[in-house]
């Protein structure tokens, strides 16, 4: 059976353990049924005919995952809606008129951004993906998202801070910066670029296609080069691995992490040519078998790694509205997906941080940092 029939069967399942109502897409949520309990959490995903669906699946998993390993006898919902602001907006009513606890979604980003443009965030909300703007969200909006902008500023804060050290008053260029000519490379690539400069650092740019090969293995040799950061796949970043000089540390995000080694002969060999990088990436990934890790059930079908990062935003998401809609501002979770830090009263965006590893010996190895 095809893996989207196969995923739908068994969210459909997961819905009715969980006491959740998959609700048709092409309508807006009805008044809760005389004896029914009015449900807690709405989430709200993108319909199954969206080019969402896949994402909202896993994503969908995931959130039951942390469900029913919760044991909390909360009632979830589920409300599918098309790319529609109408009906986003019917939806986002419907749950504040029902008393909701707390909504979480929507999933696309250009929702997201009308869920802040129109101020439509009066219940407690828990979006799944960050706007372009945070300003005008309501102050009972959250935001959390595997966002890989945010990844890539975390890095660069620490290579600065752990590898790379302060900057010398030699204004020879140190740091190199090259993504392809992709638009999530290159928004990756401003990404490290604007936290470069916030640390003192103006780097080289390098955009990389096999035409341009020459010239950028000639920016890449320049003596005084301590740094360089990867807005690559792990593809992509092991045919250039070769012209960086063994002296330069490498960094990169989650882009870089080619599946575990120990399963995938074609992970295995990025590994080894991708030896000394390090980038980010989720527990969820890397320690699978880290206690709060395990107290989450794999998928029941194998996922790929993309889909795997949105299950386990999933189970994190629930975890998240439990407590925001209890009324907590500030808190901390050890999540699935990293480190996760809330506090409204300073940001709307889940401040998310991930681990870091290291290609070492063609395994993933993490790297421990000091708190």
């Amino acid at each position: 059976m095809h893996l989207r029939f196969r995923l739908r069967a068994l969210l459909l399942a997961a819905s009715v353990a969980c006491g959740a109502q998959a609700q048709p897409a092409s309508t807006a949520t009805p008044p809760a049924a005389e004896g029914m309990a009015r449900p807690a959490v709405v989430l709200l995903l993108p319909a199954q005919s969206t080019a969402f669906a896949r994402p909202a699946e896993a994503l969908r998993l995931g959130f039951f995952a942390a469900h029913r390993a919760s044991g909390e006898t909360v009632t979830v919902q589920v409300v599918e809606i098309e790319d529609s602001s109408e009906q986003l907006a019917a939806a986002l009513a419907s749950a504040r008129e029902r008393g909701v606890g707390v909504v979480v979604g929507p999933l696309p980003r250009a929702a997201v951004n009308d869920v802040v443009e129109g101020r439509r965030a009066t219940t407690p909300l828990v979006a799944l993906n960050f706007p372009d703007f945070d300003s005008g969200a309501s102050t009972d909006m959250l935001a959390v998202a595997l966002s890989l902008e945010a990844e890539a500023q975390r890095i660069v804060k620490i290579a600065l801070s752990e590898f790379v050290g302060t900057r010398h008053a030699d204004a020879r260029p140190r740091v190199a910066v090259i993504s392809t000519p992709g638009g999530l490379e290159r928004r990756v690539a401003q990404a490290y670029v604007s936290a470069l400069r916030a640390g003192g650092d103006v780097p080289v740019q390098v955009e990389w296609t096999p035409e341009t090969t020459a010239r950028a293995a000639a920016l890449l040799a320049a003596p005084t080069l301590e740094a360089v950061f990867l807005a690559l796949t792990a593809r992509d970043a092991a045919q250039l691995r070769g012209m960086i000089p063994r002296e330069a540390q490498v960094f990169g995000t989650s882009m870089l992490y080619a599946g575990d080694p120990r399963s995938s002969p074609t992970a295995a060999s990025l590994a080894h040519d991708l030896d000394g990088v390090r980038f980010t990436e989720m527990p969820w990934l890397l320690q699978p078998d880290h206690p709060a890790v395990m107290v989450y059930p794999a998928p029941a079908i194998p996922l790929s790694t993309e889909l795997s990062r949105l299950y386990a935003l999933g189970i994190d998401a629930y975890r998240i509205a439990v407590v925001w809609m209890k009324g907590e501002r500030r808190f901390d979770l050890d999540g699935v997906t990293g480190r996760l830090r809330i506090d409204r009263d300073q940001a709307l965006r889940v401040e998310r941080a991930p681990l870091l590893a290291i290609y070492r010996d063609g395994r993933v190895e993490r790297v421990e940092l000091a708190r």
